[in-house]
């Protein structure tokens, strides 16, 4: 697999990296959608393997060490170069499609850039892309949340408590646009085969939560539990920082 030097580093939520030339076959399991071209997509969680002490940003004394999301369906916006003979031709010589992607049972995706069985590739259409739209809907499932991460939280003086975040619901979806910055079109078929690669930093979702806030969290058991009955100041907090970095937009030069 070839990298491209095509990428983008979310500020807040995901980097996305397209990779070519490579068998999704032998690489990666393809799941639905239609056509004879692939487009992979594999989660991994950005210094998930980082201590406490190191892991720690300038406003926060969090680790993140794993997590998950549960994927309900996919739907993607395809905008491709050439005639569909259909009203949605464009005069600029492209057209779009719709592809909507839905599982047949809940899809659940670890954040273990070591875990190849959760990543996959869909199949599209083989063309001349001028711009993907990629939206995943999250749910969550059988009394799991739709997105978890968990680890560690060092207070003030040095003390290291554990902790998780869980949000439960519907209605946070990422939101994914790729595009050439020149406005001009990239190749996906049988040979070319992105790979969307979502690097979730997790911990820039607690940019606005203090060192106070941590320290004075209230835990159950020892651990401290964020979600919308525990800790619900913060809870909120990072439940709008989520939501206001689920929108990325991704332009290959």
């Amino acid at each position: 697999m070839n990298t491209l030097k095509n990428y983008l580093t979310s500020m807040s939520l995901i980097s996305v990296i397209l990779f070519s030339s490579c068998n999704p076959e032998e690489e990666i399991p393809a799941i639905g959608g239609i056509g004879e071209g692939k487009m992979g997509i594999a989660f991994v969680l950005k210094n998930n393997r980082l201590n406490a002490e190191n892991a720690r940003t300038s406003n926060s004394a969090i680790s993140i060490e794993s997590g998950f999301i549960q994927i309900k369906e996919l739907e993607l916006d395809l905008e491709l170069k050439g005639s569909w003979n259909s009203d949605d031709d464009d005069k600029d010589g492209s057209y779009s499609k719709e592809i909507e992607i839905e599982f047949k049972d809940i899809k659940k995706i670890t954040f273990d850039e070591l875990d190849k069985s959760t990543d996959f590739f869909i199949n599209i259409p083989e063309g001349e892309y001028k711009e993907i739209e990629l939206e995943i809907d999250l749910i969550d499932y059988k009394n799991e949340p739709s997105i978890f991460f968990e680890g560690k939280i060092t207070s003030a003086n040095g003390t290291i408590k554990p902790f998780k975040f869980e949000y439960f619901g519907d209605d946070i979806d990422f939101e994914v646009e790729i595009e050439k910055r020149d406005d001009s079109y990239f190749t996906i078929d049988r040979i070319n085969n992105p790979l969307a690669l979502f690097e979730i930093n997790a911990i820039n979702w607690f940019k606005n939560v203090s060192l106070t806030e941590l320290d004075e969290a209230n835990s159950t058991d020892g651990v401290v539990i964020i979600s919308k009955n525990s800790n619900k100041s913060i809870f909120e907090k990072v439940r709008k920082n989520i939501k206001a970095s689920s929108e990325i937009e991704v332009y290959l030069d």
